[in-house]
């Protein structure tokens, strides 16, 4: 089969992404994980076989595998044999690193199973090493640009990718640790922010209040995106947010996250592995949150979770909320020839199916929705 059938196959399939936490175990305990604001109810396991295997039986409904929760996914000792699985399956496949494993696992990682790997930082030395529990900076961008170097060097179709966690304290570090990751030889950098604030610590290292980003982080930004231009690496910023999504980024009807346990639901933020509701703290305080859980695999495959009654009932509103989009854009050509009431009109539409369908409860105050 040619590389375009392939990847016309892949592009049928009803899932943008399958992601698979093999475990929710760490080396490093962060100041910005919820792993760390959340330690006395986290429960630690590894992803077993046998799950992986139901799991696998479906790898054919999702054009990419990311294996990766919210633990360390270079500790688990069958990652490169699910890597494989994954490959097999006709599925592009990525994880996302501490870093701290990136030399230990190099050789597997370089067998050509993996296509892209984003390795975690969180601003200059000093900052990154305050944040990430002792992680040296210089030593994760060094093991991530002499992995990028031989996946070059042996022909291997692997992207190697630093996440940038932006945060109030380390807005300004930015530049600087563009630079450094070109003068490394990754292939890209890109900025998020801190989505999942389970405590009130969390919300007041975000990067953004109120709908809008702190005062200078703007042109913290812009001034990034010249040292990527300069320096000759790939910048993405993802930091844009303030008004509320018709989907958010991880969208449910594309994107399905299977816990450690086997639980699967619509994201890693609605499926923490703790004990009890998920406190998700904002400006306004603390909301505890249901995790989602289309039901659990074991004799039930993965198909059958995802036609599930549950799911359906999660997803339908923005099934709605797109349709609406959808009719809004479909009639704006026609309309606007006919005048701007008649515009006007179909806009007051579209806002009112908005109104109608909003988001689950289960997403109130999550950063996504409004584009963080």
């Amino acid at each position: 089969m040619s590389i375009l059938d392939r990847l016309r196959r892949r592009h049928r399939r009803p899932l943008r992404a399958l992601q698979v936490e093999v475990t929710s175990r760490c080396v490093r305990r962060c100041a910005i994980c919820p792993r760390s604001s959340l330690a006395e109810t986290w429960r630690e396991g590894d992803l077993d076989d046998a799950l992986w295997k139901v799991v696998a039986a479906d790898l054919d409904l999702t054009e990419h595998v990311q294996l990766q929760g919210w633990g360390e996914p270079l500790l688990h000792p069958l990652l490169p044999a699910w890597a494989r699985n994954a490959r097999a399956a006709g599925c592009t496949v990525g994880l996302t690193t501490n870093g701290d494993l990136l030399e230990k696992s190099a050789s597997w990682l370089l067998e050509g199973d993996v296509d892209r790997i984003v390795v975690s930082v969180a601003g200059n030395a000093d900052n990154h090493a305050a944040l990430r529990d002792g992680s040296q900076l210089e030593s994760v961008l060094a093991a991530a640009g002499n992995l990028a170097r031989r996946a070059r060097e042996g022909r291997v179709q692997l992207r190697i990718l630093i996440s940038y966690l932006l945060t109030r304290s380390n807005a300004a570090d930015l530049p600087a640790v563009v630079r450094l990751a070109a003068r490394a030889g990754v292939d890209e950098l890109f900025v998020t922010h801190l989505d999942c604030p389970t405590s009130a610590a969390l919300v007041e290292q975000a990067a953004f209040s109120d709908g809008v980003l702190n005062e200078g982080v703007t042109a913290h930004l812009k001034e990034s995106e010249t040292a990527a231009s300069d320096s000759g690496i790939a910048f993405r910023d993802q930091t844009q947010g303030g008004e509320e999504q018709l989907v958010c980024s991880l969208d449910p009807l594309r994107f399905v996250f299977v816990g450690w346990d086997g639980r699967v639901g619509p994201c890693v933020n609605l499926l923490l592995p703790v004990e009890g509701p998920i406190p998700r703290w904002s400006a306004n305080g603390c909301t505890e949150v249901e995790a989602v859980s289309y039901g659990q695999l074991d004799a039930t495959g993965l198909a059958d979770l995802l036609s599930s009654d549950i799911r359906t009932r999660f997803v339908t509103p923005w099934t709605r909320r797109l349709e609406a989009e959808r009719r809004f854009l479909a009639s704006v050509p026609e309309l606007s020839l006919t005048g701007l009431r008649e515009l006007d009109r179909a806009d007051a539409i579209r806002t009112a199916a908005l109104s109608a369908n909003p988001f689950p409860d289960a997403c109130t105050h999550c950063p996504k929705v409004n584009g963080w």
